[in-house]
This record gives structure tokens, C-alpha cells and sequence, in this order.
């Protein structure tokens, strides 16, 4: 699209009340409305991309493929596709990646759980140490994106707190106010079968402040379990 063809479409979606006040040189903002109604389309997305992997297409085909089929699927076939997905089907496991997770839980804080482990495959898993510097409780905080907030109850000396993305890049954590914060988005959410608790897994390192690729040892899996 050209510049041009861009201001028309955001005063247009001003005008329709999805956008806040368009001020020149400051961030675009999302509504109220248009962050419900943006929910609403990430919703469908994910349910038709999953619908689709339920029947054996591959995650990646999915998502495009949902891209395309959103646009011209009725709302009875979307509605239908979204409660036998959510609701109806127990069946299967699904896997979701790529969420802010504004569509599963209204703005606010929510506290769930999460641990640590290390990658050693044993039986039981054992905890990293580093887990123990944190509280078990993990704070998701949903705005307009969500972030999932540790809670340090000690410090981890020297190391600091890492995480691979999407793109298979490592990322060293934000800090918040009490610990580090990590966007939702870069989680992979597993859903299973007849159970309302959802595990979230994201691959994590302590590293040292001159570490720039973290070794084996100092690489962990983060999980936290939502509900």
C-alpha cells in the first residue's frame, strides 16, 4: 500500500471508532472498541488455523490458509467452527503460539503458577537452582498486549535472565518492578484433552552479563500453567 492509501484507511478506521485520535509522530492506539473487535478477529484466526490442523494440515499452511478463509466464511460457519474447537472437542491436543492471549482474559492481573526446569532428561524432571530466586507465582498482566511478570525473591548475582523468540533468537528479559517480564506471544500454549489447566513452554538461559550464546547447562525450560 502507499502512504497515501494508509492515512485513508487509518482515519477511516478513526472515524469508525476503532482508533483513538490520530496525533502526528505519536504510537497509533486501539479503541476500546477496536481492541474488542481485534480479540474478536484473533479469536477466529486461531479457532479456523486449529480447526484446520485438526484435520492434518501443518501449522504453517493452517495459519495462512486461515488468513484467507476468515475473509469470506460466513458468521454461522465461524460460529460453529469456534464452539466445536473451544468447547465441543475434547479430543486432541492443540498447540498455540504467536498469542497476546487478549482473547482468552479481560484487562487486569492474574496470578497462576509457573516452574523452572532444567533440560536433563531424568525422571523426576529436576528444578534449575536459579528457580528457587523466584516466588511460584507468576503475575499475567493483560493491557492491550500480555506480558507474564516472575516475582524475584533473590538475587541471581551476576546472571541474568534470557529467552528464545519466535525467530529462534535469544532475548535477554525485561525487567519489571519485582523480577523479569516476558511477553505472552512468545510462549507455545498446549491444550489438552479434558483439562481447563493450559501449560505454557518457553526455552530460557541464565547467562552471565559477557555470555553472548548461553552452554547447555545454562539453559532451562519455563512453564507456566494458566486456567
Amino acid at each position: 500500500m502507499e502512504k497515501r492509501d494508509i492515512v485513508v484507511c487509518l482515519k477511516r478506521m478513526q472515524k469508525e471508532g476503532y482508533l483513538e485520535k490520530l496525533i502526528a509522530g505519536q504510537e497509533i492506539q486501539l479503541t476500546d472498541y477496536g481492541l474488542s473487535v481485534g480479540n474478536d478477529c484473533i479469536y477466529r484466526h486461531n479457532s479456523i488455523s486449529q480447526m484446520l490442523q485438526f484435520i492434518g494440515v501443518n501449522e504453517k499452511t493452517a495459519d495462512q490458509d486461515a488468513c484467507r478463509i476468515e475473509h469470506i466464511v460466513t458468521d454461522e460457519s465461524t460460529r460453529a467452527i469456534c464452539q466445536f474447537i473451544n468447547y465441543e472437542n475434547m479430543y486432541y491436543e492443540r498447540r498455540i503460539r504467536n498469542s497476546e492471549l487478549t482473547d482468552r482474559y479481560e484487562k487486569g492481573n492474574y496470578i497462576f503458577s509457573m516452574q523452572m526446569y532444567s533440560l536433563e532428561q531424568r525422571c523426576p524432571r529436576k528444578l534449575k537452582k536459579e528457580y528457587y530466586c523466584y516466588s511460584r507465582n507468576v503475575i499475567l498482566e493483560i493491557t492491550k498486549k500480555g506480558y507474564f511478570k516472575l516475582q524475584k525473591v533473590s538475587s541471581l548475582g551476576n546472571k541474568r535472565l534470557w529467552y528464545k523468540n519466535y525467530d529462534k533468537q535469544w532475548v535477554l528479559a525485561e525487567q519489571g518492578a519485582q523480577g523479569e517480564q516476558i511477553p505472552s506471544r512468545v510462549f507455545e500454549f498446549i491444550i489438552k484433552p479434558n483439562d481447563r489447566v493450559i501449560e505454557g513452554k518457553l526455552l530460557i538461559a541464565f547467562m552471565s552479563e559477557n555470555q553472548t550464546e548461553p552452554e547447555v547447562w545454562d539453559c532451562g525450560q519455563l512453564e507456566v500453567e494458566i486456567w
